[in-house]
């Protein structure tokens, strides 16, 4: 069908400013479903495949055909830089459309906000903790501003599905709904789902409308090499300082020159990165400007870092952490450098995903480090991050996958904070409509009414709310205290961080506050104290030669077990693999050898003073069975995860009988005081025997032993 002819005329002249010759596959294949059904919609397909045109042409063209009496669709986006990246690029799709694009969260400005609340309507661009303060605190007015909304489009939706802040997003778009009389149709937008029947659950939540997928047929050509740079002990000192030499003139001689971003898999490693390849630079007089983007550095130098990507001119090298691993527009990339594996292979399809875009191959190049003074570098004689490198490789190159989001099961952490969003804004209500208003919301289907009414006696008892005679709740004055923080629409713990300012301005931020003349490595560059100001918390520095290690502290996603069961496969096997450098094959066939020569690959070896076990699971059965195996043993070491060595006089059959022999209600209220619980943010709002339910179905795998091989 020709889908431009039914265009608006703006549209049609987009089309021809962009040079565009015709749809894309994913865009055709979209238009068939968001301009001809009523269903939701998944766009699945690879970075810089068209998805935003595919979405937005058809919501754009229903609001401009027939405009709507309030806000006519709504974008939800993980990341404020990313809305502000979105707008961006609708901004020339609009041009002289008269259809309004508002952004709104914490950086834009109350000019436009107050313009949107006197007249709703457009394109509402908003993160989802802006959306729910919107929804609670203007409850009344959601008919005017959303009566009439169309489309929700949720942007990287892989990125919200495994998290609380997904569930709070889900909450709110059901309570909007519910508030506003309006059923607006989804759209999902990701590159890196492979199981899109758990997304299509995920976005129809509750709405009582299917969820239809549609992907890109075509694969990117993929260009992945892995080049292999060992490190000795941290006793061999001249060693040491001439492989980090080797090392660091490779990464700058792959980097030079292109159009390129250095994905680092923690702040500290981007930073210490950034800086070696400065020193480079400036020692071989090229005029190539190393800048970092994560997290803690301020919105300025991020938005420079991006700015000088989008140039093109290969005279900036931008190392980056997460935040350029979504979707944000930096231009045509060259390629792609990773310093070690990263966590998932959603991870690194999305950034390898990130070159490509000027029509040839998607390239990488993963330096992946073997440091023997790091224990999970060499576990045994095996180089477990090479190893795992290939079996990542393998994954997504050969199987196509990526991993499954997990969605949590008892979320009481959410409930107990929905339930305080419910009544902040309200006069109370009675326990069966909070069941009929907050439990019945799509997050909480598997939470009975017994359990909620265990969590909300637990709230009364803490003091957080109170029961009137006539059966009311009401929040106390803790409850207020809690509602009323500042950063109580995020359901995830809100770090304060201290703010770092030069002469020049911001700077960045830093967790712990500083003393004068301490060092700060930030930026890529190396900072001196000069004041302090610990109220703010705030601190003045001036750039200065020296070194310095800046630590931050943050969770990291765990492994699965399809990469662990590969990973084994791979060491028990003498295949090949074309991406490796020569370095890399010698050392994967000596870890090889090692694993067969240690009993790695046989999962448990008898010692003399108990038994090694190598589990060959994912994160959450080796934390499983770590935390029963420290019930029944003397004690245990763990090497997450990969090893775990029990002290024990049992051999391994009476060992698996010990830990067996737990039902699945006593292993779960056992697991939680054996090793340390989760630790959401509203965590410690709930009822010990709730926060063991909900550790024991979203952070534990109570089916590990029927996984292990050679039980």
């Amino acid at each position: 069908m020709n889908w431009f002819d039914g265009l608006p005329w703006f549209l049609k002249e987009y089309v021809h400013r962009s040079g565009w010759t015709g749809f894309r596959e994913i865009q055709e294949k979209a238009f068939g479903v968001l301009f001809k059904e009523d269903c939701h919609l998944l766009i699945s397909s690879g970075t810089s495949s068209g998805k935003t045109e595919a979405a937005m042409f058809p919501v754009i063209s229903s609001i401009y055909s027939n405009p709507p009496r309030s806000i006519g669709a709504l974008y939800v986006g993980p990341l404020k830089a990313l809305i502000d990246d979105q707008f961006q690029r609708l901004e020339p799709m609009l041009r002289d459309s008269y259809i309004e694009v508002t952004g709104w969260h914490g950086d834009v400005g109350i000019g436009d906000k107050n313009k949107l609340m006197e007249t709703p309507s457009g394109i509402l661009q908003i993160t989802p903790e802006s959306l729910q303060n919107m929804v609670a605190s203007r409850s009344d007015d959601m008919d005017r501003l959303f009566g009439d909304l169309r489309f929700v489009i949720v942007d990287e939706v892989h990125a919200f599905m495994g998290s609380d802040r997904g569930l709070q997003l889900l909450c709110c778009l059901e309570r909007l709904e519910t508030l506003a009389g309006c059923e607006p149709r989804r759209i999902g937008l990701s590159a890196t789902i492979s199981d899109t029947a758990s997304a299509e659950e995920w976005l129809s939540a509750n709405t009582g409308r299917r969820t239809v997928t549609v992907s890109d047929g075509s694969v990117s050509e993929r260009d992945l090499r892995i080049l292999y740079y060992g490190f000795p002990e941290e006793a061999d000192k001249a060693g040491r300082t001439s492989a980090a030499n080797s090392y660091y003139r490779r990464l700058y001689d792959e980097v030079r020159g292109k159009s390129c971003i250095v994905f680092a898999n923690s702040r500290l490693i981007a930073e210490k990165t950034a800086r070696s390849l400065s020193k480079i630079a400036a020692s071989r007089g090229d005029r190539t400007e190393v800048r970092v983007h994560h997290g803690s550095i301020s919105k300025e130098l991020r938005k420079a870092a991006e700015d000088g990507l989008m140039e093109g001119s290969g005279r900036s090298i931008t190392v980056a952490t997460v935040t350029l691993e979504l979707g944000i527009d930096v231009g045509s990339l060259d390629s792609v450098v990773q310093i070690d594996t990263p966590h998932t292979c959603s991870g690194l399809v999305q950034r390898m995903g990130r070159s490509g875009r000027r029509g040839g191959p998607q390239s990488m190049r993963l330096f992946c480090r073997e440091d023997k003074a790091l224990w999970w570098s060499d576990l045994d004689g095996v180089s477990m991050d090479l190893v795992k490198a290939a079996a990542m490789a393998t994954l997504v190159l050969e199987d196509g996958w990526t991993e499954t989001e997990r969605v949590a099961a008892l979320p009481f952490g959410l409930l107990f904070h929905q339930t305080l969003e419910y009544l902040r804004f309200g006069a109370g209500a009675r326990f069966s409509m909070l069941v009929s208003d907050v439990l019945s919301l799509f997050p909480f289907r598997r939470i009975t009414k017994e359990e909620y009414a265990e969590l909300v006696r637990h709230m009364i008892a803490e003091g957080v709310l109170m029961r009137m005679e006539d059966g009311t709740l009401l929040m106390t004055d803790k409850g207020e205290r809690i509602s009323s923080d500042r950063d109580f629409c995020s359901v995830f713990t809100v770090r304060r961080e201290v703010e770092i300012r030069c002469a020049d301005g911001p700077v960045g931020s830093i967790q712990e506050i500083p003393e004068v003349d301490d060092l700060i490595q930030l930026a890529g560059r190396v900072w001196r104290v000069m004041s302090v100001d610990p109220k703010a918390p705030s601190a003045e520095v001036e750039e200065t030669d020296g070194s310095a290690n800046t630590l931050w502290k943050s969770g990291v996603p765990g492994t699965d077990d399809k990469v662990m069961g590969r990973m084994r496969e791979i060491l028990s096997c003498d295949r090949d693999f074309p991406f490796m450098d020569d370095p890399a094959v010698r050392r994967l066939n000596e870890s090889r050898i090692a694993a067969r020569d240690c009993g790695m690959l046989d999962v448990h070896v008898q010692t003399e003073w108990g038994i090694k076990i190598y589990p060959w699971l994912g994160t959450r059965g080796f934390d499983t069975m770590a935390r029963a195996l420290r019930l029944v043993c003397n004690r245990i070491t763990v090497y997450p995860p990969y090893r775990i060595d029990a002290y024990t006089d049992m051999d391994w059959d009476e060992l698996i009988a010990a830990i067996s022999s737990f039902s699945d209600e006593d292993f779960a209220e056992d697991l939680m005081h054996a090793g340390k619980p989760r630790n959401g943010k509203y965590d410690g709002y709930v009822p010990g025997r709730l926060l063991a339910k909900s550790f024991a179905a979203d952070c534990l795998d109570l089916a590990y032993l029927d996984k292990l091989d050679g039980r």
